[in-house]
């Protein structure tokens, strides 16, 4: 939310163009776009599930050998 705070700060106060702050900030154009036109911070929501999509194969390994715990 700072990133976004300090885009509109740039844009609205100091009149930076669009075109400084995609090289200030790295970011693409519609990416400045979007941020100009937010008003209320975004919000994300939490997962319910977090799934070990990397793990795979290995989990039940892990398990048993102690080095990770699994809520249940």
């Amino acid at each position: 939310m700072e990133v976004i705070a300090e885009i509109r700060r740039l844009r609205f106060v100091e009149h930076v163009t669009a075109n400084d702050l995609t090289k200030q900030f790295r970011l693409s154009r519609p990416t400045i776009r979007k941020h100009l036109k937010t008003i209320k911070e975004p919000v994300y929501s939490t997962r319910q599930h977090q799934p070990h999509p990397k793990l795979g194969d290995y989990l039940d390994q892990l398990k048993c050998s102690g080095l990770i715990k699994m809520d249940t």
